[in-house]
């Protein structure tokens, strides 16, 4: 299918060739530098070497372009071959065409250089609006608004190379990094900075150096939005990579002072909604050992309102919408003790999050339906099943609201139960809910490891006095199978049983103890085969 549609494409580069329709010629480079990346390699170097041709042939921008593209198809051909590249020695020099061939050094180089080079004559670039260009590109949804010219458009591709965390290109002694707090400062001093460096192959220098022609060129020319856009991305690129201390507590500030220069315009939401997520990532840091990030959430959640108030419209607004979202939803755990005595209260603790209360329904349950409920994994189908057993007690518990979107737990008391398995159900609705089996059991079993085997042993829960002649049913599997075997014990005097190891494999063991008309279930482990030992 590839080969066929590259065949066609051809026809296309050739006639537009001949009638010297240069949209159409780029446009047929273009895809077969996409499909370069799953022909054979022969095909990808024939694509490889029209480029150059046609870029040794071109003018600005339409060699501009040419050269973008090249640099791309070396970059994604790295991207989806770099074993082969972190295998290979370095050469002194580059000693052939081809680029299959290169060191990882020598690649690296040329791809930065094509990127470079596609940026040069940036007034002509910067001259060209995209729409007049839309034939030539594929653009996805929005890059027009985005990158409003061919400058913005080329800048934007070269710097998803830039911004790269790949250390592939040699590390000198005085390596560019970025670790002064200068490069998180506003656009206004950004784009005055002399970024100069001994180490001129830093793809984090080049990166820093195209945001600030980026920015030179929009604050002059673009909308503010497309320069707000284009500076939040810088501002997250040097917090990500940066080399001095609180980043965090900078980029923040950055962040305030940026919107307040814009003085709540439709622009300062775009600030708002980076502030937003910033303290929603604060928040979630929070623990119950320091009060530092309790409140970041309910921040966030203020700024994302405000947001969808002010751009009601907009997509940041509908992002903020979504953070919001985030920041409201419910969830719920519940944990307990799997075995609780008869006739006594005890307690069950929930983990909860925006959630002012619970009603909690306690059902009578078994083995044969906790199997069955086992089986059944959408949660509208577990609920739907749950609500049909036998409902035994109910009650609401009000939870502690403390106001802070945060994750709180509280003990709730269970009230006293009779002998029996249950299902305990806690529900907000018929989303937000949560389940967990207990048994309440005067039994209790004691298990003892030994080289020959196990030693279970019935107690009385309360206690700890032996349970003698109670009746144990262990069932198990052996050797993987599905089949299940069943053995019947009586414990001795010490409410023990001996349960021995065998030549198999024996997993999946599990005990049923009935004594004095009252059944508990117990899950045994597993044995694995006995061998002989020498002393």
């Amino acid at each position: 299918m590839t080969h066929s549609a590259l065949k066609k494409v051809e026809f296309i580069a050739n006639k537009a060739l001949k009638e010297n329709n240069k949209v159409q010629h780029i446009k047929t480079l273009l895809y077969e530098s996409k499909y370069a990346l799953i022909l054979e390699e022969d095909a990808q170097l024939a694509i490889a070497n029209k480029f150059k041709k046609r870029i040794a042939e071109s003018a600005s921008p339409e060699k501009n372009i040419l050269q973008n593209l090249l640099a791309n198809l070396y970059w994604q051909y790295f991207q989806q071959n770099r074993y082969r590249f972190y295998d290979r020695t370095p050469l002194a020099t580059k000693d052939s065409d081809d680029f299959r061939t290169w060191d990882l050094e020598t690649l690296f180089r040329e791809i930065d250089t094509l990127f470079r080079a596609s940026l040069e004559n940036s007034q002509t670039l910067q001259a060209v609006d995209l729409n007049s260009i839309k034939e030539l590109l594929v653009l996805p949804k929005d890059t027009k608004t985005h990158h409003p010219t061919l400058f913005d458009f080329l800048s934007h591709k070269a710097l998803d190379f830039y911004k790269t965390d790949e250390n592939s290109i040699a590390q000198p002694a005085y390596k560019f990094e970025l670790d002064k707090p200068k490069y998180l400062s506003i656009t206004e001093t950004f784009i005055k900075l002399n970024l100069v460096s001994k180490d001129s192959t830093s793809i984090q220098l080049q990166a820093l150096k195209i945001y600030q022609n980026l920015l030179r060129s929009q604050v002059k020319n673009a909308s503010p939005k497309v320069a707000a856009q284009t500076n939040i991305e810088r501002l997250k690129f040097v917090r990500q990579y940066a080399g001095f201390n609180n980043p965090d507590s900078l980029y923040f500030e950055t962040l305030q002072a940026e919107k307040n220069i814009l003085s709540n315009s439709a622009t300062s939401v775009l600030y708002d909604f980076e502030i937003a997520q910033l303290y929603f990532k604060q928040g979630q840091q929070y623990n119950s050992n320091s009060e530092e990030n309790r409140w970041k959430l309910k921040k966030a959640l203020t700024l994302c309102s405000q947001i969808i108030q002010n751009a009601p419209d907009s997509i940041t607004a509908k992002n903020a919408g979504l953070l919001k979202s985030q920041i409201e939803q419910a969830s719920l755990q519940l944990m307990t003790e799997n075995y609780i005595p008869t006739q006594q209260a005890s307690r069950i603790l929930v983990t909860y999050k925006n959630i002012p209360s619970l009603e909690f329904r306690i059902y009578e349950f078994n083995k044969s339906k906790e199997e069955r409920l086992s089986k059944i994994y959408r949660q509208e189908e577990q609920l739907d099943f749950i609500q049909t057993l036998k409902l035994h007690k109910r009650w609401t518990a009000h939870l502690p609201n403390e106001g802070d979107y945060q994750q709180h737990s509280t003990e709730i008391v269970v009230p006293e139960l009779p002998p029996s398995m249950y299902l305990v159900l806690a529900k907000q609705d018929d989303t937000t809910f949560a389940f967990k089996t207990i048994q309440a059991t005067a039994i209790g079993l004691v298990t003892t490891s030994t080289p020959k085997g196990y030693i279970y042993q019935a107690v009385d829960r309360t206690n700890g006095h032996p349970l003698s002649k109670a009746k144990v049913t262990i069932t198990y599997q052996k050797d993987y199978k599905k089949q299940e075997l069943t053995v019947s014990l009586i414990t001795d005097a010490l409410g023990k049983v001996y349960f021995k190891k065998t030549g198999d494999y024996l997993h999946n063991i599990q005990l049923k103890i009935t004594h004095n008309k009252e059944t508990a279930y117990f899950n045994g482990g597993n044995l694995y085969k006995s061998y002989d030992q020498k002393e």
